[in-house]
């Protein structure tokens, strides 16, 4: 029977408490551990338990939580900021490293979606994260947004952030906009997260409840997103054994923009694609459990 996970806050140094959840490893001894960073949702309760169950049986203890803004979290409603978001997994990390049945020299993160660039970019900067898995990340963060809409929606779209740049200056709120203005999804994505969120809700879009913070957010959340250079930061991951999965039919972090990443990574690594899969299919049964399953693998591997 798997340890019922102990519920923590994370002081994230922006005078804010973030909720977490500590799960232990299964067995009760000393265990390596893994910070597990959601996707674009924000939040720790959808497929991070999975994965979280996933470890535990195999040894290793992990920690999940809300990014600020998020879910249980403290934080301005309505940003999506992939720095701010770094900054958060920053002190879940250190946090995961002090509970007593971590060992602080065996330490993993793990990236869903939208979580997979927080996972790249903490692994490349700390040396204390030996190993990173990142399933269904996309890659960096124009190469990200440009992949989601024709061109010239995306020449709009950079007008219209100038403007409201202009209308900030002048002393106006920020604009607030759905999410299919920051990142369009596809037919078929949409289609098949209403589906999915039925049951338990994916990691790549949103928790399905309306409001600022969840289906809508502030539309300059777009130039902290494309801030992201992923590249640069792969290049740090000598240190880090790294393993990306990713589908094959993933049309919302399309591959092609993954592989410089992958390709600027100096270490261990490995990339596994699974044919036939799309962004959806890694959210839920069967396409997680067989994820999961070459996730724990590689951390036990190299933790």
């Amino acid at each position: 029977m798997t340890t019922p996970a102990r519920e923590l806050r994370v002081s994230n140094g922006r005078g804010q408490q973030l909720a977490a959840s500590f799960q232990p490893a299964a067995g009760g001894a000393l265990a390596p551990a893994v910070l597990l960073c959601q996707g674009l949702s924000g939040i720790r309760t959808l497929v991070l338990p999975e994965v979280a169950q996933a470890l535990s049986a195999a040894g290793i203890c992990s920690l999940r939580f809300d990014y600020s803004g998020f879910g249980d979290s403290e934080g301005d409603r309505g940003w999506i900021d992939p720095a701010a978001r770094l900054a958060d997994a920053r002190s879940a990390l250190e946090l995961l490293a002090g509970q007593p049945e971590v060992d602080a020299s065996r330490i993993g993160v793990y990236g869903h979606s939208y979580g997979g660039p927080v996972a790249i970019m903490l692994g490349a900067e700390s040396a204390q994260v030996r190993a990173l898995a990142a399933v269904s990340s996309p890659g960096s963060g124009v190469d990200m947004l440009r992949a989601a809409r024709p061109a010239w929606e995306w020449v709009a779209l950079k007008q219209r952030l100038s403007e409201e740049h202009a209308r900030i200056d002048q002393g106006e709120q920020p604009e607030i906009v759905g999410i299919d203005t920051i990142f369009p999804f596809s037919p078929k994505f949409a289609a098949g997260y209403a589906k999915l969120k039925q049951t338990q809700g994916g990691t790549s879009a949103l928790q399905g409840a309306e409001g600022l913070g969840k289906d809508h957010f502030y539309l300059s959340s777009v130039e902290l997103m494309a801030e992201v250079q992923l590249r640069p930061a792969a290049q740090r991951l000598a240190h880090c054994a790294a393993l990306f999965i990713s589908g094959e039919l993933d049309d919302t972090a399309p591959i092609e923009n993954l592989e410089p990443v992958y390709e600027a990574i100096p270490g261990v690594k490995e990339w596994i694609v699974l044919a036939e899969a799309d962004h959806n299919d890694l959210d839920s049964d069967p396409g997680l459990r067989a994820a999961l399953a070459s996730v724990t693998d590689w951390f036990r591997a190299h933790l």
